[in-house]
């Protein structure tokens, strides 16, 4: 093969993340190796090119470009996106083709709308929203409700009736709309729209549970594990207690941004990440450009949901930009960001919006999927295997963009926007660690080989080629599972401490306890404990402050290598959350006022001091803790293999129960994970 350099064993972290994150559980109650992970994923891109051939069996040569890139995601070099890895190859992926989608954006305007997002946020895709005021309104007169909860844990038949039921009786002089939910994704969406779309007046609303199985139930065609009603429940209650506050009236942006946001309560968060969008300047701009201040205070728990940002639509001035800092500041120092809309429009005409890391341009009804290349894997000499990479990864991400989204739920749009657009994501990580990252023809040619390599896949399939190519997400798991560094960001320090959570029932603790790896109680959750692995960044430069190698690297300079990208391999927008202390925020705003023409939207985070320890700021631990050499080498050597995992697998015999299952969306609880 032309691609096959020698395989590389992965980490005991990475390991432990394979399996607990993308490894799926077999009929022996045993776990997926990494071997059976990417040989669903080759067989899933053989299903995809075979079908957009005509059901055409691969010749030779199509076959071997499978086989170099079954070597590529093997060595771990590149990566299909996480969603690929856990449901690729599945019935479900055949059945539901939107759940092979990372990246989504709609404008919540109508019921079907807000039905089309929580279906998405059931299949594990993140959703992009702009809340529009004009059609979505109250109830037509306030009225009691009532749950009716699921008891199926009690009963033999866990499995509910699938389909929705929906009554008006009289009860006692009182008209009771009933609303009994199947125990189905369809029905759980489907029953948001009834809600929604309710116009007879009743006295009492009674949304009736019972139908759902039980939560930690694994779902078969999915994989994960059930919550149950436990917090679709309580979502749905609240999102009629909004209805009931606007009865006969207009719902508000910030109506709609809290429906939106309950139901992205309704799964783990895991897999429920949101970003919503509302211009500069509208009526209520300033209202939600503080929704999660003080949210604590208001319960307003559910708003932690998404990343809110304000679209800008015209170049703002220096006191537009330090105005949202300063509220970013009021609020934490992250919220709201803000994306400019005429860059974007530049790059994407279509563009109306983002998904939740911001690293795709998206129309209203519009989806993404991605891959990206571990840049750490090329230094040296290996620019021709570079290339080869990215142009086999990017074909693979072209095939995933020939699907059917007419599944019964969407709206024909979604199908219609992929056939014409065609959006590709061939991202990068390990930046931080590739030799070649500061030169900016190396950028440009790998931008040019990823667009030639999707346009030519395009060509041979006969169909439109992609309006847009290449990306940077922001890369927290894959990068993990690749042993490399996080997207473009640049490490915490050279040597880390990074705590894991597991739950305790999980059987693989008892195996890290005899490897001698640290194990301590989670303090915020008692089910839980974090397992300390260590890791060292070697080919990264760093600032030596009292014996830690740190990184102190300014914000601007941050912003610096966000423009590099951007000018020089970005077709999108390049995700990177930029990490800054009160006292750069004025430079940080003039930066932006300077580069805004280079410019569609960043994260901006406040940054943790690297040298402190976890009693130093103040926090119970931390996920990511540098420390010195010495500390690190002392650590490591007394830590011994990891019995039975080098191939990412686990092959003991335990209860699915005490696995967590993570889809890879990574803007968990709507923030970019840089952990």
């Amino acid at each position: 093969m032309r691609n096959s350099p020698e395989m590389r064993t992965p980490s005991t972290r990475a390991a432990t993340i394979i399996r607990r994150t993308y490894s799926r559980p077999l009929p022996d109650g045993s776990f997926e190796s990494w071997e059976d992970i990417v040989g669903r994923v080759v067989k899933h891109q053989r299903w995809l090119w075979q079908r957009a051939l005509g059901d055409q069996p691969l010749n030779t040569q199509q076959e071997d470009e499978l086989e170099e890139l079954r070597t590529i995601l093997l060595n771990r070099s590149g990566s299909v996106s996480g969603r690929t890895l856990w449901l690729g190859g599945t019935a479900v992926a055949k059945k539901r083709e939107a759940s092979m989608f990372n990246c989504a954006f709609t404008k919540i305007e109508t019921v079907h709308d807000v039905v089309d997002a929580f279906w998405l946020l059931l299949q594990g895709c993140g959703v992009g929203f702009e809340p529009v005021v004009g059609t979505l309104n109250g109830f037509t007169a306030p009225m009691e409700i009532e749950l009716i909860r699921s008891q199926r844990d009690k009963l033999e038949q866990k499995k509910g009736r699938e389909t929705n039921v929906e009554t008006y009786t009289q009860e006692n002089g009182k008209t009771v709309w009933t609303i009994g939910i199947g125990d189905s994704a369809e029905a759980w969406a489907k029953s948001v729209g009834k809600v929604l779309a309710g116009k007879r007046k009743a006295d009492v609303l009674r949304l009736d549970f019972s139908q759902i199985r039980p939560a930690g139930e694994r779902l078969a065609g999915y994989g994960w594990v059930s919550s149950g009603d436990e917090t679709f429940a309580p979502a749905l209650e609240r999102i009629a207690q909004v209805l009931n506050a606007r009865a006969g009236q207009l719902l508000s942006r910030m109506d709609i941004l809290d429906v939106l946001n309950h139901l992205g309560t309704t799964l783990s968060s895991r897999r429920s990440a949101e970003i919503a969008l509302v211009p500069h300047g509208d009526p209520e701009w300033i209202e939600f450009a503080k929704a999660k201040k003080d949210f604590w205070v208001h319960n307003n728990f559910h708003r932690q949901q998404s990343n809110n940002s304000v679209m800008f639509k015209s170049r703002p001035g220096l006191d537009d930009i330090t105005h949202l800092f300063d509220l970013m500041q009021e609020a934490g120092g992250s919220e709201p960001g803000f994306i400019n809309m005429v860059e974007g429009k530049r790059r994407a005409p279509w563009i109306s919006g983002v998904n939740p890391c911001a690293e795709i341009l998206l129309p209203n009804k519009g989806f993404c999927n991605l891959v990206e290349i571990n840049l750490s894997h090329f230094n040296g000499k290996a620019i021709r295997r570079l290339w080869r990479t990215a142009a086999l990864l990017a074909r693979a991400n072209y095939r995933q963009t020939c699907v059917n989204l007419v599944d019964g739920v969407l709206q024909r749009a979604w199908h219609e926007n992929n056939e014409f657009l065609r959006l590709c994501g061939v991202g990068i990580t390990g930046v931080a660690e590739w030799d070649r990252a500061d030169d900016p023809l190396a950028w440009a040619e790998l931008k040019d080989v990823a667009r030639q390599a999707a346009f030519g896949m395009a060509d041979e399939l006969g169909l439109p080629r992609p309006k847009a190519v290449t990306t940077v997400k922001p890369s927290g798991t894959l990068s993990k599972i690749m042993d490399t560094t996080e997207g473009v960001h640049k490490p915490l320090g050279k040597y880390i401490f990074n705590n894991v959570r597991f739950s305790k029932h999980d059987p693989y603790v008892e195996k890290l306890i005899a490897a001698n790896y640290r194990v301590f109680q989670d303090p915020s959750s008692p089910d839980a404990v974090l397992v300390t692995f260590p890791v060292a960044y070697e080919n990264v430069k760093f600032d030596e402050v009292d014996g830690k190698f740190v990184n102190l690297e300014p914000a601007v300079a941050q912003l610096d290598r966000y423009r590099l990208l951007m000018d020089h391999y970005v077709d999108h927008n390049c995700s990177v959350t930029i990490s800054y202390s009160p006292e750069e925020a004025s430079a940080a705003a003039e930066w932006l006022h300077k580069n805004w023409d280079h410019y569609v939207g960043v994260s901006f985070l406040y940054r943790t001091d690297p040298t402190k320890t976890a009693k130093d700021l103040g926090y119970l631990y931390l996920p990511q803790q540098v420390v010195t050499e010495a500390e690190y080498r002392e650590y490591v050597e007394t830590l011994l293999p990891v019995d039975g995992v080098q191939n990412g697998a686990e092959n003991a015999e335990t209860s699915e129960e005490d696995f967590e299952i993570d889809t890879g969306s990574e803007c968990a609880t709507g923030a970019c994970p840089i952990r």
